[in-house]
């Protein structure tokens, strides 16, 4: 049995435009925010960007592509658990799946755990770009190793860290940064984005990509309800400027995680949805 029938239930579609037979993108959500250490509320996310995204403009002006001519596939939403290792096994399932039907696809959570779900799922020629303010690699969090705070840690345990760039960090604890040092990872902090970013040599190692997108690395002036703010980050147009200068990559799929609608003045889900269409607007080109 498919797990998509397992583990998906639908939540309606986002868009029904275009030949339903030839999506050019795959969207599902995963409302589970159980391990969020500050402000919860990440579960209502994937509804909340849904809505934006029914609610903006969906032609792209710098990619110059027109969603509304083209079929998104909304899955709906995945079936949690209230373990958050088991909900990340479900989530590796789901994406290895996906994977399978060379589609690209975009996960909206929920908070960060879920994201080693994806990204443990991915082959081993896909480089990884988290954008995030925290580098999250502690070791644990209020006694437990898996969690949003300590998810990249648990990836590193077993992938290599070369296939990971890390984008707008500027918040972890003192060990955090040691730990980042001593493996060598490829980290550019909030003040060094876009510039040091575009210029990065890892986009001429990894033409596969998936991005991890923490709501969080965009300053809280742009992205005010995000589960654990932090001041001096990055701005919506830089993170533009930046895509648009990598259309010679291939994005197999992105996550966009810890919104969290109860702190928003619905900015934040409407940013989202904004990224949400330029990356699948970004994958047409």
């Amino acid at each position: 049995m498919s797990y998509k029938t397992l583990f998906l239930q639908n939540t309606g579609k986002i868009i029904e435009m275009g030949d339903p037979k030839k999506p050019i993108g795959k969207v599902f959500g995963v409302p589970f925010d159980l391990t969020s250490s500050y402000r919860a509320g990440s579960k209502f996310a994937p509804q909340a960007i849904r809505s934006a995204f029914n609610n903006i403009e969906i032609f792209s002006k710098v990619f110059n592509i027109d969603l509304e001519e083209v079929y998104i596939e909304d899955l709906g939403d995945v079936t949690i658990s209230h373990d958050a290792r088991t909900t990340a096994d479900r989530v590796f399932s789901l994406w290895k799946e996906f994977l399978e039907e060379k589609v690209p696809t975009c996960m909206l959570g929920g908070e960060h755990s879920i994201s080693y779900g994806s990204i443990s799922a991915l082959p081993e020629d896909v480089g990884v770009v988290i954008f995030d303010a925290h580098l999250d690699l502690r070791d644990e969090l209020d006694g437990s190793n898996f969690t949003h705070a300590t998810y990249f840690r648990r990836l590193l345990d077993k992938m290599d860290h070369n296939r990971f760039l890390h984008l707008g960090s500027r918040a972890a604890c003192k060990q955090e940064w040691a730990f980042a040092k001593s493996k060598g990872l490829n980290v550019l902090e909030a003040d060094r984005f876009p510039q040091d970013a575009c210029k990065a040599y890892f986009f001429n190692e990894h033409k596969k990509l998936y991005f991890s997108i923490d709501m969080d690395v965009f300053d809280p002036a742009y992205a005010p309800g995000v589960g654990n703010p932090e001041p001096a980050g990055i701005s919506p147009k830089d993170f533009l400027v930046f895509l648009k200068k990598l259309r010679q990559s291939d994005l197999v799929g992105f996550d966009i995680v810890e919104v969290c609608p109860p702190y928003d003045n619905g900015n934040t889900s409407v940013l989202a949805a904004k990224l949400m269409m330029e990356l699948f607007c970004s994958t047409l080109v």
